[in-house]
């Protein structure tokens, strides 16, 4: 457990290096959604960046992947930091929630997209299953680049996305969705929010 803890730590030190400060990022993300009480659902556990600062600030969530291997490293971060009774870990596919319509406040994604084989209906399935407030942040052009070098380290290549986050805005807007989109130095941030005309 510690050995994961520890190549996870050194993994965010390189991506630092390379000019991505993936936590610095993460509170970015949390500043511009402007999250309360709520029941919050995150799309794309990975490895628990961002699960990891939701759990540390307080909040209570679920949180669906289909990657087990990156989720058992999520769960053993929580565990480190004594949030896992904070977090539900849920293996399950983003294009078939298995929730009913309007089941959570919240939905954050964060870094998924780009790994999506159907962003548009995965996005659908968010939208389908967000009360109030959508979430979406997203690795831009200087973060693909950052992603690619890292993993080129590593002997393999980067995902780029199927979807951008221009066409996703787009299409949240063209549904009558507000979108608010924040640039960040490696991500942009979609923060729609359902109920409000554009």
């Amino acid at each position: 457990m510690d050995n994961a803890i520890e190549q996870g730590r050194n993994r965010l030190k390189l991506f630092k290096k390379y000019g991505y400060d993936i936590p610095r990022a993460r509170n970015f993300i949390l500043a511009k959604a402007g999250l309360s009480k709520g029941k919050i659902l995150e799309i794309g556990t990975g490895k628990g960046h961002m699960t990891v600062v939701l759990a540390k600030k307080g909040f209570r969530l679920i949180s669906i992947d289909l990657d087990r291997k990156a989720q058992n490293i999520a769960r053993m971060h929580l565990k480190s930091i004594k949030c896992s009774s904070s977090v539900i870990l849920k293996i399950m596919d983003a294009e078939q929630l298995r929730y009913k319509d309007n089941s959570f406040d919240y939905v954050i994604s964060v870094n998924f997209i780009h790994h999506a084989k159907n962003p548009g209906r995965c996005l659908k399935e968010m939208i389908r299953v967000t009360k109030n407030r959508l979430i979406i942040a997203d690795i831009n052009k200087r973060g693909e680049r950052i992603m690619e070098k890292v993993h080129r380290l590593d002997g393999h290549s980067h995902e780029i996305s199927k979807m951008s986050l221009k066409e996703m805005e787009a299409l949240l807007k063209k549904i009558g969705i507000k979108v608010n989109v924040y640039k960040d130095t490696c991500q942009t941030v979609l923060i729609a929010r359902k109920g409000v005309s554009k």
